[in-house]
């Protein structure tokens, strides 16, 4: 959808978004020009690892998978990217093409723009460009966490790992003390994340089931107890 037919308040809402709140007017209205509002159905590739850098992108509404396989195509690295996120941050003002696919894991609705006109933007604002370094620190933090998280011998250790990783990048509290991700994901996901057998995930998913953890209901997670995940790390 062009920038013509997007309703006003959607735009005013865009404005005021912290990825957009350091431009000035005058760079947002050039960024407006540009923007257009699209809708994928679960399953439609955004881009593929390769791909010319042409777009960003600002998730709206869903849930995007991205991946990214080593040259021996034997490893898998999976990632998401919630609502109201900017991405591809990777390549930003240096690369030319895309490191990693990037594809709706649910119906999506999202923004999207061409990369040359965003940075010409972003270059020459001193504000947009330190939102933009402190939003790298921020992925690097949390790839650092990851990295940690999944750095221990235990098959078991590494998918509650998984879990934990997933509940605080993807989870929502729907009580004090209750969180849930309301987005679908697979034990294949878990197990490929994890760097299991899916018949070991689905063991230990079992057990946590068990012991009231967890709920697993239509491939949908709610930790019933996220301080028993977090203590895996301490």
């Amino acid at each position: 959808m062009p920038i013509k037919e997007m309703k006003i308040n959607q735009l005013y809402e865009l404005r005021f978004k912290p990825v957009f709140a350091n431009l000035t007017d005058s760079e947002f209205n050039c960024l407006k020009k540009h923007l257009c509002l699209r809708s994928y159905k679960k399953g439609q590739v955004l881009f593929d690892e390769g791909d010319k850098r042409e777009k960003l992108f600002y998730l709206k509404k869903g849930l995007v998978r991205i991946e990214r396989y080593d040259k021996s195509a034997s490893f898998l690295y999976i990632d998401y990217n919630n609502p109201d996120t900017l991405f591809p941050y990777g390549g930003m003002f240096s690369d030319e093409t895309y490191h990693y696919s990037a594809y709706a894991a649910t119906d999506i609705e999202l923004y999207y723009l061409p990369t040359d006109i965003f940075e010409q933007q972003a270059i020459y604002n001193p504000n947009q460009l330190l939102y933009l370094y402190k939003k790298v620190s921020i992925i690097l933090r949390q790839q650092e966490k990851r990295i940690q998280y999944l750095a221990v011998s235990s098959a078991t250790s590494r998918i509650i790992n998984t879990l934990l990783y997933l509940m605080e990048n993807l989870g929502k509290h729907i009580s004090p003390k209750v969180i849930e991700i309301p987005y679908p994901i697979t034990i294949n996901e878990i197990a490929d994340i994890s760097g299991c057998s899916r018949e070991t995930v689905g063991g230990v998913l079992k057990q946590l089931k068990e012991d009231q953890q967890l709920e697993y209901e239509r491939k949908q997670f709610t930790f019933l107890h996220p301080s028993y995940f977090k203590s895996y790390t301490e």
